[in-house]
């Protein structure tokens, strides 16, 4: 069809890669602000990005993309993860600490990617790999698993009885993401705002199965807890997650995991330190500067990579 674009679009696809992890930064200081269940949090994020991607589709004229492009066991898979996973991290923010809660959801892009690699083939360079151990220690670090005093080196994470359910939903969060992620590779050939939408429908159908056990409640909720319910579904659902999966059509696994640990830079210096005032340790700061490298490097590494071989691709001319 003539709405779709070229599947390997870099530069697209690393716009919203970036898009994405910055937006999703802002998870923390929107949820501060609402006084309700986790999933039912996610399910505004949900909801938000459906309803506008099937603005989008009818403003352009493209409803019948919805009707023209089959619905796949993958599409299914992908956006079912993608509300599950969320949901299981925020939940999990609430039955243990936040130090296993983030290092859990952070191991889905390694699954993510490692999935690539076996099942569709795709090819990791040394510089990717390179980059990828970049970020994830910087992850590690900004974010407090890792810290350095006089005494040495200390892991973060613990583990207890207590925190067992939580840390199984943090582990459920991170496969999950790392299900999404990967299932968001298949199916390249639909649209991006066309797969984005099913993407968001089928994760409320997920999020909404999970409503039988949780039943969350809201009569808790007052007039600014539902204003900011709504503005993290459009910040976070519609703009982060839709432009995640528009990022995952045309990036590999590998490309779009390196990127989306901009996160956790965001979430650190952009919301903690520059809006709460939270002090950032020298450790910290360094995780942000492996981030940074990590995620640029890749970026690089695709973009420049891409233009040397339509270099060396020869020029044709009619005969």
């Amino acid at each position: 069809m003539s709405t779709a674009v070229p599947a390997d679009n870099k530069k697209l696809g690393f716009a919203n890669a970036f898009i994405a992890a910055t937006l999703m930064g802002f998870v923390g200081f929107f949820a501060r602000h609402i006084d309700a269940q986790g999933d039912f949090i996610a399910f505004s994020r949900m909801l938000c990005g459906g309803i506008l991607f099937f603005a989008i589709l009818a403003w352009k004229g493209r409803l019948s993309e919805l009707r023209s492009y089959r619905i796949s066991a993958g599409m299914v898979a992908s956006g079912f993860f993608m509300g599950n996973c969320l949901s299981a991290y925020i939940a999990a923010t609430q039955l243990t600490s936040i130090a296993n809660a983030v290092f859990f959801i952070y191991i889905g892009p390694i699954i993510s990617t490692l999935l690539a690699v076996i099942f569709l083939k795709e090819r990791m360079k040394f510089a990717t790999w390179f980059a990828m151990a970049a970020v994830f220690a910087g992850m590690m670090l900004i974010v407090g698993l890792v810290s350095v005093d006089a005494g040495g080196v200390h892991f973060g994470m613990t583990f207890s009885s207590k925190t067992f359910v939580g840390d199984m939903l943090a582990l459920y969060s991170g496969v999950g993401y790392g299900l999404f992620l990967f299932f968001g590779r298949f199916r390249t050939d639909v649209p991006g705002e066309t797969r984005a939408f099913w993407n968001f429908v089928f994760a409320l159908a997920g999020i909404s199965i999970l409503f039988l056990f949780t039943r969350p409640g809201v009569a808790q909720m007052a007039t600014s807890d539902w204003l900011w319910w709504i503005g993290i579904g459009i910040v976070c659902g519609f703009g982060a997650l839709g432009a995640c999966t528009i990022a995952t059509r045309h990036l590999k696994a590998a490309e779009f995991a390196c990127v989306s640990y901009w996160e956790c830079v965001v979430a650190a210096v952009f919301i903690g330190w520059l809006v709460y005032g939270e002090v950032l340790s020298a450790v910290q700061l360094l995780g942000g500067l492996l981030i940074i490298a990590g995620g640029t490097g890749e970026m690089a590494i695709g973009l420049l990579g891409r233009g040397l071989k339509r270099r060396k691709v020869p020029e044709t001319r009619p005969v």
